[in-house]
């Protein structure tokens, strides 16, 4: 039967993905003679200095990340696209990048084995940036979405926060993590903060780009007539919508406001409502957002496709 001391560093094991330091193996009892026999037996490996691993657990990307925050005194934090997998934000689920931090004080260098990037800062504060998840010393969402632009392209950090958004995160507090730890010329926060200075406009479409795209499709003669600002009724006459563009030949709607930036429950319950009201008459709705604004000549494009599907399926359904 096993006593205390191994079924602790086991249990202790089992919660950090197979992995803990000989510093923790101490505070539990667990000598270093008898880490010494576990070695030598097989039972444990080391494979990073100071961290030891349980023999035959499966090398999984969390065992690495934590054997990459547990090296060099337990300083290490998972960051940037690791801790953007950690927290499971949308774009990052996939992610295999093993990225750390460590404040300044600390230099760390990893077996490349490890394969993990170390990035070294000045700031990392332990109560406002670090928490912890699956056992993994971890920076927070906000400090994270901080982190993100100095190693990911902007249409990433952009979909990493609107994840982070659709979550309810306080958008004051992911711009005072953004600001505490902005330096001049430093892109990960800089980032970040254009980011966050553009949310009051996300969901629009400039009128002149809008303008443009209905001066594309009204000149396109695959694209049957368009109405600007066209009332959707029922078959009673009821309202039902209003939408920015309308080709009614073929009931379809345009609308220049994305769907994806309305937060909270009662503003997805209301395009709910607005879609299978639009549905029930027969109507399918197109939502543009800035972000989803190309050239108008290539949206007119997609709006000639279904117009053509949606032809097609009258004519079926005839």
């Amino acid at each position: 039967m096993p006593d205390d001391a191994v079924r602790a560093v086991a249990e202790l094991a089992a919660s950090q993905h197979g992995a803990f330091t000989r510093r923790q193996a101490a505070d539990k009892k667990f000598s270093r003679a008898r880490v010494a026999t576990a070695l030598r037996n097989g039972w444990l490996v080391e494979r990073v200095p100071g961290v030891l691993a349980v023999a035959g657990h499966p090398d999984t990307w969390e065992q690495r990340v934590i054997l990459a925050t547990l090296a060099g005194g337990g300083h290490g934090v998972a960051s940037h696209r690791a801790a953007a997998r950690l927290h499971g934000l949308d774009g990052f689920t996939g992610d295999t990048h093993v990225e750390l931090t460590v404040h300044n004080h600390h230099r760390l260098r990893l077996p490349a084995a490890i394969g993990a990037t170390v990035h070294h800062v000045d700031r990392l504060d332990a109560d406002l940036d670090i928490v912890v998840l699956r056992g993994i010393q971890t920076t927070g969402l906000a400090r994270t979405l901080a982190d993100l632009g100095s190693v990911c392209i902007t249409s990433e950090v952009r979909r990493a926060l609107t994840d982070v958004r659709r979550r309810g995160s306080s958008l004051q507090w992911i711009r005072q993590t953004a600001q505490r730890c902005h330096r001049p010329g430093q892109a990960g926060t800089g980032q970040l903060l254009r980011l966050l200075d553009a949310v009051p406009h996300e969901g629009e479409v400039p009128e002149s780009w809008f303008e443009e795209l209905l001066a594309e499709c009204l000149a396109d003669p695959a694209i049957p007539p368009v109405v600007a600002q066209y009332r959707i009724l029922d078959h009673r006459g009821a309202f039902v919508a209003r939408v920015d563009l309308a080709i009614p030949s073929v009931r379809l709607g345009i609308e220049a406001h994305s769907r994806r930036f309305h937060f909270g429950p009662d503003a997805g319950r209301l395009d709910e409502q607005r879609d299978l009201a639009a549905a029930a008459v027969g109507w399918e709705l197109l939502y543009l957002g800035w972000h989803d604004a190309k050239r108008p000549s290539e949206v007119r494009a997609v709006i000639r496709q279904v117009v053509e599907a949606r032809k097609s399926d009258r004519s079926a359904a005839m």
